[in-house]
């Protein structure tokens, strides 16, 4: 599955940040060639030994163990079972488990920019399998995609999405507090039965 391009292989986003607007069209590559991935390694449960690495599934981190097998940044996404979710390694070491896929080389992209671009695309498109969902990272590695050409325009994307990423979390903490708020009110409020005896 591929996305189209004009014959040269290059693009113009729709929006542009005014520093870049003349800095020339992004350039069209297949995934392999921007960020290519890997199949994750075995680690059985019974192998898992306590410690501070965590290792990431392909519906997260779920575990830690005593040794790594790959150093952040890290992007991972699932490869079995949980399909579409995008997980990013900011620092430090992790093992990226067999049920999911890592980025090997992000090819002097920006690694962060690279968590957007995966998650724009929609790692889910690519799943087969009918009882458990499969991603094979060969059909992901075919679809191409745009990106710019300097890797300033990619931070600069970068740091706009994290910021509002940001927000969002910030934002969403404070919908939990008002929420957990509501509910002792609610409590205070109503008193339940057991409460008057």
């Amino acid at each position: 599955m591929q996305q189209l391009f004009p014959r040269n292989g290059e693009t113009r986003p729709h929006l542009r940040f005014p520093e870049f607007k003349s800095a020339g069209d992004w350039v069209a590559k297949r995934l392999e060639d921007i960020a290519p991935l890997q199949r994750g390694f075995d680690l059985p449960s019974d192998l898992i030994r306590p410690g501070s690495i965590p290792v990431v599934y392909s519906n997260g981190i779920q575990k830690f163990h005593n040794a790594a097998m790959a150093r952040a940044p890290g992007l991972i996404t699932g490869r079995s079972g949980t399909i579409g979710k995008i997980h990013f390694i900011e620092k430090g070491e992790y093992w990226p488990h067999n049920t999911s896929l890592w980025v090997t080389d992000f090819m002097g992209n920006s690694p962060r920019f690279i968590y957007y671009l995966y998650n724009s695309i929609g790692m889910h498109r690519f799943s087969s399998g009918s009882g458990v969902p499969t991603l094979n990272r060969n059909d992901v590695h075919e679809f191409s995609s745009a990106v710019p050409k300097s890797l300033a325009e990619q931070q600069q994307i970068a740091d706009c999405l994290s910021s509002l990423d940001d927000m969002i979390s910030d934002q969403n903490q404070e919908l939990d507090g008002l929420k957990t708020h509501k509910k002792g009110l609610m409590r205070q409020l109503f008193p339940s039965p057991e409460e008057e005896l």
